[in-house]
Formats: structure tokens, C-alpha cells, sequence
């Protein structure tokens, strides 16, 4: 169960140093910085790959688990145990998961026994189990960076903890990685969730515009009060994106809600996959897969490096080193070889396989990137038709996919009057500001509500209800189901004000406690909690006093201003509590 906390203030003197975990679908890192000094923010210096001697400012986001399900390594650590493991034949009984964060985008059903796969698909871990240990992993390299700095001592009790989650994700999504930090030891008061794109936005304005456009030394002017800008957080799993404006006193506000989609980095290697599968079929690739893991993990390895040196100016065939059991597990399959098939299909002089190389036309590379960028452009463009938008003057581009040149390109063509601004190191900019957010929480002073939110209760019957919901309580017609209304979505929320109070009665003069229905509607005014736009998020449980009826007050207050729902629910006349909340027990 989850609990409504106190957030300390920036200038809690516990609270001397903010460390930052930026948990991503493809990569994930961590970034710190001190209180007295808190704009000069650390990263990793480089996570290396000893199977390619690659360095990175972020490691990949992989947990690898020994044959007694306890946790062995993440990262390129787990990508290279376990190609050696697959390679010598011994990988059976290891459970290796990537790439699993995706699985909490859009779920509205998520629980807290949520299970997710293997690489393989044929054994599965508790989700909580290998968020945590990724989490934990994290947090305990970098704790153990600042052993090497000699800092550890100082930092050990007062650290405070920031995660970021995507702007778009829903409330059970941000209570589970809540509960995952906790499962990796970070303690629930010293945890904050912090929304990625307005992390980022948060640490673009510490920026001088040299390292947001090239060729001007001026100061950043694109944040002055009454700028409007939508910030693009370009991730590997999912594309995140807010409407901010800004205030005086160097404040910011939420103009429009959180909006997104899955269209991410990843979507350009599963269109890869899907051009690998037409060139090879789908038997085959099933049994690459699930044969030669190890080598898919290096292929696909391969094609993130090669993805991001594509360009529209690019005009030489695009080399990729493929695996030659690929081709091996084609002629064992068609009796024919890859560099024959090619020459017979639509493929014909648009590429050529020969041994362990495949040549590419540079068109076929760059419509890999067709879905992304078109969902992307859509999206933005139906964004500003809204009238609250209708003053954005800039983009800014954040997230390790915002890098792409194509990306760039296909926006800047599509919005040539909008000012496109895109930070030096644009993959670090959620973590980076992430750290500034645990020091400040207090920056953002407004959100817009992602959905409308309500409590499914049972009112008097009237003659426009469905005769279905009518029920009869002690005599009485009731209409069940009905949806009572807190806010709506896309209104302005202050940050840490609760919303009014409502009042609601024990339907029953012998209940002993009122549980409170929470659902939510992508619909402005949803009638009852049955509609189709409705959907359940979860309770809180109101225990009565001894002597309690059916004419008892309940009071509810809602908090949605925050980064996550508070809910408080108390009798009346009593002191108020903190209330306990599920978003996980569907």
C-alpha cells in the first residue's frame, strides 16, 4: 500500500546531496550534485562494453540473474556474460531481461504481481523483482563512485533520491517504480519521482545558448517570462511531451497536459526486424533468435551504432556486419543461399549479402525511421491545433533519440517556423535535470491533469439513468456506478494544494469502513464509472468509528499537482491522516 509523504523542502538540512536515476528502456544512468553547489552535476564518466571496448555515458538497461534467480550483473556486464554463456552452451537456466520498461507504458491494469519475460519468453521474473535490481545496481555504483571520491561518509544518511518516469505514464506505473526503489533500498521519504521532460527542461535553462545553438554566446533568451515551449523527450521506448510556459520569478507552469506515444528509438529496430524478416522470413528469424541469442544481442548492437550516423545526405549503401549463422540457419532452411535470394526478390540492387556483410541502400535504412518520425510529426502537429498551444514558439529537443539527425530533420521541415533547440548532451539532459528538480521541487508551480479523475458512487435514481444501474437501498431507489466527479482533464492543478473536499456517506448504517473506488476518464464529464472512456485505478480503504451510520460524513481531498496522486480520506471530526492508497490492486 502506498502513503501520501511530506516531500522535504530544498533546504532540508538532511538533504545535502540529490543523486538522480534516469531508468530508461534502452540505456539508463545517474547523476548527482551537492547542495551548496547543486548546478555542478556529475555523471558516470563512462560505462565500458569489454566485448566492443565501447564507452558511454549511460550503460544498457539489462539484468542478468543467475540460475538461482539471484541477481549476477546489468548492463554490459549482463550483455557480455551472457553472450559468452550462450556461446559456450551453458545460457539455459540464466534469466536475462532488456529492454523490459516498456512493459509499464499504457498499462492500465498493472499490478504488483505484474510478471515480464525472459530474452527468451519461456521463463518470467516478478516486474518488481528485476526493476529493483536494476535500481539498486545503480544506486549502489554510485554510491560506491563516491566511496572513490572520499565523499561517501558525508552523503551516506543524507542523500535524497530522484527517479524520473515518462510525463505520459499513468499513477500505477509511478507507484510501481516507487515501490521498485523501495525494494532496492531507497527509503520512501527520501524518494522523489521526477517527470522526464520537465527534468529536462529544468536543466536546458541552466544552459548558455552556445550549447543549445551553435554560433552565438549570447544568454539563453528562449526562457524569458511568457515564453511558450513544448519540450520533446525523445526516449528509446517512448516519446514524452509537455507545453510549458514561463512565469516571473523563474517559475514554470503546465499549459496543456502530458501527451505521447510509443514512438521511441525502438520503434526504428523493430521496423529493422521487420525488414530482416522480409529478407529471411520469419521461421528463420524466429530461430536466429532463439538459437543464437547472443549474436542477435551483437547485431542489433551493431545497428545502434549504425542508426545514428545516418543522414537525409547520406548516398553510400550502408554496411552492417550480420551474423553468419543467420545466413547458415536460411540455407539449412530454403536450400538456397541469401546472396542468390536477393537477386530474385524486390531487394534486387537495393542490397547485397555476402558472408557476414550486408550492404544497404541508405533509402531503405532512412524509411526504418518513416514511423517514428511521422508518428512524431503528427503528434505535434495536432498538438498545436489546440487553442491553449497556440503560442508555442519553440521546441526543445531532449532524450538520447532527440540526437538522431532524421528526427532533427523531419521535424525542422515540418515546422520550419518553430525554433528547434537541441542541448549538446540532449541524453543526459532528463538525469542532469532530474538532480536540479531534487533540489527544487518547488519550480514547477502548476500541471495540467492527465485525466479526469473520480469516485464511483451510488446517488439517488432519475429517469435519465439506464434502468440497469437502478438498485433499491433500504427502500430507496440508488443509481450504482455513477461518477463523481474531482477534476477534469487538462485543468490547471496547483502543485501541493489539494483540491476541494468532497463528502460522501456509508451506504449502509452497518458498514464498518467505506472503500473509495478511484477511476479515471480520458472524457471531460463520463457519466458512470462504466463508460467505455473509464477505467479503474484503484481504492483506499475509510475505517469507521464504533457508532457510525449511514448519515456519516467521508471526506475526501485529492492532491494532483504533484508528480504523483495524493489521496486523503478521513471521518469527520476527526484530525485528519494520512491516508493509504492502492493503484496496484486491480
Amino acid at each position: 500500500m502506498a502513503t501520501r509523504y511530506a516531500r522535504p523542502l530544498p533546504t532540508d538540512p538532511d538533504r545535502i546531496f540529490v543523486a538522480a536515476i534516469d531508468f530508461g528502456t534502452t540505456y539508463s544512468g545517474y547523476a548527482f550534485s551537492f547542495q551548496q553547489n547543486h548546478s555542478k552535476i556529475n555523471t558516470n564518466q563512462a560505462w565500458i562494453s569489454g566485448h566492443r571496448n565501447l564507452f558511454s555515458l549511460k550503460a544498457p538497461t539489462c539484468v542478468l540473474l543467475k540460475p538461482d534467480k539471484s541477481f549476477h550483473s546489468f548492463g554490459y556486464e549482463a550483455e557480455g556474460k551472457y553472450t559468452d554463456l550462450f556461446q559456450d552452451d551453458k545460457h539455459e537456466d540464466w534469466y536475462f531481461f532488456k529492454r523490459f520498461k516498456m512493459t509499464l507504458h499504457n498499462n492500465m491494469k498493472l499490478r504488483r504481481d505484474h510478471t515480464i519475460p525472459d530474452i527468451t519468453g519461456e521463463k518470467a521474473m516478478p516486474a518488481t523483482v528485476i526493476f529493483a535490481h536494476g535500481i539498486k545496481y545503480l544506486k549502489d555504483h554510485l554510491m560506491d563512485h563516491a566511496k572513490t571520491k572520499g565523499i561517501y561518509e558525508s552523503i551516506a544518511d543524507k542523500t535524497h533520491w530522484v527517479l524520473t518516469v515518462p510525463a505520459i505514464w499513468n499513477d500505477s506505473a509511478k507507484q510501481f517504480m516507487r515501490e521498485a526503489a523501495q525494494n532496492a533500498g531507497i527509503k520512501e521519504h527520501n524518494l522523489t519521482i521526477a517527470l522526464e521532460p520537465e527534468a529536462a527542461a529544468l536543466y536546458c535553462r541552466t544552459l548558455s545558448v552556445e550549447k543549445l545553438d551553435t554560433g552565438s554566446n549570447k544568454s539563453l533568451t528562449m526562457f524569458k517570462p511568457g515564453t511558450e515551449y513544448v519540450v520533446l523527450d525523445l526516449g528509446g521506448g517512448t516519446v514524452d511531451v509537455t507545453v510549458q510556459r514561463v512565469l516571473e520569478d523563474d517559475k514554470l507552469e503546465e499549459i496543456f497536459k502530458a501527451s505521447g506515444g510509443a514512438w521511441g528509438g525502438t520503434k526504428v529496430d523493430e521496423s529493422f526486424l521487420q525488414l530482416l524478416v522480409q529478407i529471411v522470413g520469419a521461421r528463420v528469424m524466429e530461430n536466429f533468435k532463439k538459437h543464437h541469442t547472443g549474436d542477435e544481442i551483437e547485431l542489433f548492437r551493431e545497428f545502434e551504432t549504425k542508426k545514428r550516423t545516418i543522414t537525409n545526405d547520406c548516398s553510400n549503401k550502408v554496411t552492417l556486419r550480420m551474423p553468419y549463422q543467420l545466413g547458415e540457419l536460411f540455407e539449412e532452411e530454403f536450400g538456397v543461399t541469401l546472396k542468390d535470394t536477393i537477386r530474385q526478390t524486390n531487394f534486387k540492387g537495393k542490397m547485397t549479402w555476402t558472408g557476414d556483410k550486408l550492404k544497404v541502400d541508405p533509402n531503405l535504412i532512412k524509411d526504418l525511421f518513416k514511423l517514428s518520425a511521422d508518428s512524431i510529426v503528427e503528434h505535434i502537429r495536432d498538438l498545436l491545433k489546440k487553442e491553449t498551444c497556440k503560442n508555442v514558439s519553440t521546441f526543445l529537443m531532449v532524450g538520447g533519440f532527440s540526437e538522431c539527425v532524421l528526427i532533427q530533420d523531419a521535424i525542422r521541415s515540418n515546422f520550419p517556423d518553430k525554433r528547434i533547440i537541441i542541448p549538446e548532451d540532449a541524453g543526459l539532459a532528463v538525469v542532469k535535470g532530474a538532480v536540479l528538480f531534487g533540489h527544487n521541487p518547488q519550480t514547477i508551480i502548476s500541471r495540467k491533469a492527465k485525466y479526469t479523475y473520480g469516485i464511483s458512487i451510488t446517488r439517488p435514481f432519475t429517469s435519465s439513468d439506464p434502468i440497469q444501474k437502478r438498485i433499491t437501498v433500504r427502500g430507496q431507489d440508488k443509481c450504482s456506478d455513477a461518477f463523481s466527479k474531482h477534476v477534469e482533464v487538462n485543468q490547471k492543478v496547483m502543485v501541493g494544494e489539494p483540491l476541494e473536499t468532497q463528502r460522501y456517506t456509508p451506504l449502509y448504517a452497518d458498514s464498518t469502513s467505506v472503500v473509495v473506488k478511484i477511476f479515471i476518464s480520458d472524457e471531460e464529464n463520463p457519466r458512470y464509472t462504466t463508460d467505455a472512456s473509464c477505467n479503474y485505478l484503484g481504492k483506499i480503504v475509510v475505517p469507521l468509528s464504533p457508532g457510525s451510520d449511514e448519515n456519516t460524513n467521508i471526506e475526501v481531498r485529492m492532491t494532483f499537482g504533484d508528480t504523483e496522486l495524493a489521496v486523503e480520506a478521513t471521518q469527520e471530526d476527526r484530525k485528519p491522516l494520512m491516508a493509504t492508497f492502492d493503484f496496484l490492486d486491480h
